[in-house]
Parts: C-alpha cells; sequence; structure tokens
C-alpha cells in the first residue's frame, strides 16, 4: 500500500511524456471535503492537493482500468490524480472553479 506520492505511467508500449503521468496517493495523505461546483445541483466529494479541489469521478477496483480512465480524461484536456482506498483506487478531477462547503468529512 502507497503511504506518499506515487507516479505510475500506463502500461502502453510507447513512451509518455512527463504531462501523462497520473499522481497516485493513499487516500489518508490527502484532505477531504466537499465542493460545490457552478454546474452542478449538490456539493460533491473531493481531496485537496497542492491547494486545488479535485472532485470525485469514479472508483475503480484495478490499477489498470484507473488508468484507462485517467487516460481519457486527461486526453480532453483535464488534469487528474488518483487515490488508493481499500476497494482499489479513486480517480479525482480538478475543478478550477469549484468552492468548499463549510462541512468538512475529516
Amino acid at each position: 500500500m502507497l503511504d506518499q506520492f506515487h507516479a505510475y505511467t500506463n502500461s502502453s508500449a510507447t513512451a509518455q511524456s512527463p504531462e501523462e503521468l497520473t499522481p497516485i496517493f493513499a487516500q489518508k495523505a490527502l484532505d477531504r471535503c466537499h465542493v460545490i461546483i457552478p454546474d452542478m445541483p449538490k456539493p460533491i466529494s473531493a481531496v485537496v492537493y497542492e491547494g486545488q479541489f479535485y472532485s470525485y469521478v469514479k472508483l475503480f477496483k484495478d490499477l489498470e482500468s484507473a488508468q484507462r480512465g485517467a487516460k481519457r480524461l486527461t486526453e480532453k484536456g483535464n488534469k487528474v490524480i488518483l487515490t488508493r482506498v481499500r476497494k482499489g483506487l479513486v480517480l479525482w478531477i480538478l475543478e478550477l472553479d469549484a468552492r468548499q462547503t463549510e462541512r468538512a468529512l475529516r
């Protein structure tokens, strides 16, 4: 299990640039909260990384599928991170317009 920051690349045969690395963290290593996003009707779960909010996208059961999901989003120009949890990996996407709600998870 990862305790600190760890970066993986997708397992494709082609070499990837540093921009395509998807950081993977232990869930406990990041602060959690809820954020409000302008086009969403309700607050959504998020994590804070480098002072920015990343909202919940999806839970994946294995690394390979999580990396495929991360790759799809990064190919569309999004910045993403992954966190390890007991049931697999969670994909989070950067939300530049998000603001934190007063209710915190931790």
